[in-house]
């Protein structure tokens, strides 16, 4: 068993590391705004208004890119900068070259549909807007990314944050972002000409898309851990273990080239190589780890009317969406909203253990301790209940209905009197994520004004 901590009990950080925080907050924020044009669009009272069926897709865009994307990539990025938390720049000012690009970023993705031109595309893990604008908003991110990753290789690496297995596993979620980058550009390259349209992009970020969800996947489970740590002090895994675990998705990441060795990028053995590798790389290492979490929330449920009930709530959603997430993803069968309904519950559980790290270090960057306020106890609650009941009517309106993805209505122009139902489950559900996610940026807020 690990004789240290595995995270440092307490300690102040640096403001470069806390700005990646509120970077992450105010794309979530953002992403909220689109998000009800998105819910009420699915909604059969109003998904057939033609000016809500015109920014159906261009709204999905920027709501995807800014709650999956930027958002995931700035705490990512907050947590490269932590583990270089003490050491001197390689390179002055670097990283604040990377979060205004960030920021930059960010708002060039948000304004992108005010172009006359603009038309969502919507590929799988990088929907894009064929605008200029949103172009030079996802170079702007990629540029914000290198800068991080390369601060992060050539800069020495705190030891007084984290215990061994956990630079690990920080150091080698950039490892993964490496070659997520290296397959976004290889597959781009290896593109027939004759391609273009959705399935130009489809391709093009299939297999880079796939790897940098471990990446996530790699820092939701430092984060799961972290979380455990808090509630837990004499919480601790061997670290065989913990390396064994945070091995996983680095070894999957390391056999990137391997189907672009084997395979044609065009072939189903490329795409099924990729969908495996999530499977393992995204699934196993996490569902072990939820073993060894479930006893800690279940042991420390009394947390729930403790100063540490925010962390508690928060932890136990994101386990419990994660899961179920994986569960919809046995059920798929066809293109229908089964599988959004699937990545919802991945990508939320993802997104609960970011929201109960930004509550667990929002002390620790000198703002105010939240875990202990009401209203960030019922938050992830909140949010998480309304994405369970979202993405199960997503999930029966596609299993039973053929709802289609990607479209308001789902594309069927008469629906069952069941499937409506489950629309209208859907969209209250999505009401009560909308403000789980407003309540979230009315925490955070809180605790950064009033200092």
């Amino acid at each position: 068993m690990t004789n240290s901590p595995l995270f440092s009990p307490d300690g102040n950080f640096s403001p470069i590391s806390r700005r990646w925080l509120i970077i992450g907050v105010w794309s979530l924020a953002i992403a909220g705004i689109f998000s009800l044009i998105l819910v009420v669009s699915r909604t059969p009272s109003f998904c057939d208004v033609p000016l809500l069926n015109k920014l159906f897709r261009e709204a999905l865009v920027v709501h995807v890119d800014l709650s999956v994307l930027v958002w995931f990539l700035s705490i990512a990025c907050m947590f490269w900068s932590l583990l270089t938390e003490s050491s001197a720049p390689a390179i002055p000012y670097l990283r604040r070259a990377a979060q205004i690009c960030f920021i930059g970023g960010m708002i060039f993705i948000s304004i992108s549909p005010v172009d006359p031109k603009a038309f969502g595309v919507m590929s799988n893990y990088i929907p894009v807007i064929m605008s200029p604008i949103f172009f030079l908003g996802i170079a702007l991110l990629l540029c914000g990314t290198g800068f991080m990753l390369f601060h992060l290789f050539v800069s020495k690496k705190d030891s007084s944050i984290f215990a061994p297995p956990i630079r690990f596993a920080i150091f080698g979620s950039a490892v993964i972002a490496l070659f997520s980058i290296a397959a976004f550009v290889w597959s781009f390259h290896l593109l027939p000409p004759q391609i273009d349209g959705q399935q130009y992009y489809e391709m093009g970020f299939w297999g880079g898309g796939h790897v940098l969800q471990f990446v996530h996947i790699q820092i939701m489970m430092v984060c799961w851990l972290w979380l455990a740590a808090m509630l837990k002090p004499e919480f601790s895994i061997s670290d065989k273990m913990l390396y064994s675990l945070f091995g996983i998705g680095l070894v999957v990441a390391i056999a990137t080239p391997l189907p672009y060795l084997l395979f044609d990028i065009t072939s189903p053995e490329f795409r099924q190589f990729f969908t495996d590798a999530m499977i393992v790389a995204g699934g196993i290492a996490p569902s072990i780890l939820a073993l060894f979490i479930i006893p800690v929330l279940w042991k420390k449920r009394s947390e729930r009317k403790g100063q540490a009930r925010a962390l508690w709530s928060a932890l136990l959603m994101s386990v419990i969406l994660f899961i179920y997430g994986g569960f919809l993803g046995g059920l798929i069968q066809g293109q229908n909203v089964v599988i959004p309904a699937h990545y919802h519950g991945s990508i939320v559980g993802v997104t609960l253990a970011f929201m109960s790290i930004a509550y667990l270090m929002l002390p620790r960057f000198g703002y105010r301790n939240v875990a202990g306020w009401k209203m960030a106890y019922w938050q992830p609650l909140v949010y998480g209940f309304g994405q369970i009941m979202h993405i199960s009517g997503l999930a029966y309106s596609g299993g039973y209905g053929g709802l289609q993805r990607k479209t308001p209505c789902g594309g069927v122009p008469e629906l069952a009197v069941d499937i409506k139902a489950a629309m209208g489950f859907m969209g209250l559900g999505g009401l009560l994520a909308i403000i789980g996610g407003l309540m979230f940026v009315v925490v955070v807020a809180r605790a950064v004004k009033v200092r």
